[in-house]
């Protein structure tokens, strides 16, 4: 399956600006891939107004996020792997959402159960044990 972390940072751009806020996105600026101006990361985290009025050709798909952006008063593009989008926010009151950063790839690992001698307890490889 694909990353979930397009659409839902798709979605909370929309929630965001619906309710009068002004986007802003994390990125982490050590991911492979990233294209963007790392002098004005703070701990290897660059933050973005990502606004309708402070970017051009933004394009969020599953394969990634680009747009340009103005870094003090120069048009910089930014480009990076939707893996490398570490958080979203509302810049008025913080609301938003924070992702795990991913190592290798989109999709969470599978946990297998211990080993099991009796079959019948045994789950099948695509379900999760959930512990307390």
């Amino acid at each position: 399956m694909n990353s979930s972390r397009s659409y839902l940072v798709n979605a909370l751009i929309d929630w965001i600006v619906d309710n009068g806020c002004t986007p802003h996105i994390v990125l982490d600026t050590t991911c492979e891939g990233v294209t963007a101006p790392a002098e004005f990361a703070a701990e290897n985290r660059l933050v973005i107004n990502i606004s309708g009025t402070a970017v051009r050709n933004f394009k969020l798909d599953p394969d990634g996020l680009e747009f340009d952006a103005r870094f003090q008063g120069e048009s910089r593009h930014v480009s990076c792997p939707t893996g490398a989008i570490i958080g979203i926010y509302a810049r008025e009151n913080g609301e938003g959402m924070a992702f795990k950063l991913d190592e290798e790839r989109d999709t969470p690992s599978i946990d297998e159960p211990e080993s099991d001698d009796d079959e019948s307890t045994k789950l099948p490889s695509y379900l999760r044990v959930v512990k307390d």
